[in-house]
């Protein structure tokens, strides 16, 4: 699913936390998806193409002193190249009554940057990617109810060693 991401009017703030990126029309039929999902899930963001990715990875890395001031913590510089893929991550499944959205929503809340704490590592597109052309896919794999969390770890593993992510820790 792709998503452009101008919507700054949704960030929760301290004063006002019930802003949601969820209720925004370029959002909402994704968040439908994802609330559906409430077993543990794999997901990967990529690009269209290794020099698209290349060129959002380094602008990235040209930003990270300004996103460290603005209290926004962006995933680790890694050494891959030649990819296509972003970000690899896994989160476990579940679903949070008080905020009323599956555990893999409130994660790409975050990598979105749509999440008030900035010091919840993710992505955060929304704070450096805006004024790229670039389209970026989300895809998610959801696991049966009876996956081993045990399990969940490995699976990151392998999976981001075949597809070689430009940030993150693999």
């Amino acid at each position: 699913m792709q998503a452009k991401l101008a919507c700054p009017e949704y960030t929760p703030t301290k004063n006002n936390k019930h802003k949601s990126i969820r209720n925004h029309e370029r959002f909402k039929d994704l968040f439908v998806m994802l609330d559906t999902k409430v077993t543990n899930c794999l997901y990967w963001f990529e690009v269209e193409n290794n020099n698209s990715c290349d060129l959002l990875v380094k602008h990235l890395n040209e930003i990270r002193p300004i996103l460290k001031e603005q209290f926004r913590v962006v995933p680790v510089i890694n050494k891959n190249n030649n990819s296509n893929v972003l970000y690899v991550g896994i989160r476990r499944g579940g679903f949070t009554e008080k905020w009323g959205l599956s555990n893999i929503s409130g994660r790409m809340i975050q990598h979105l940057g749509y999440y008030e704490k900035g010091s919840t590592q993710g992505l955060q597109l929304a704070h450096w990617s805006l004024n790229s052309d670039i389209k970026i896919k989300i895809n998610i794999i959801q696991f049966e109810e009876k996956f081993p969390n045990y399990y969940l770890e490995a699976f990151e593993k392998i999976i981001a060693h075949k597809l070689r992510p430009l940030c993150g820790k693999h």
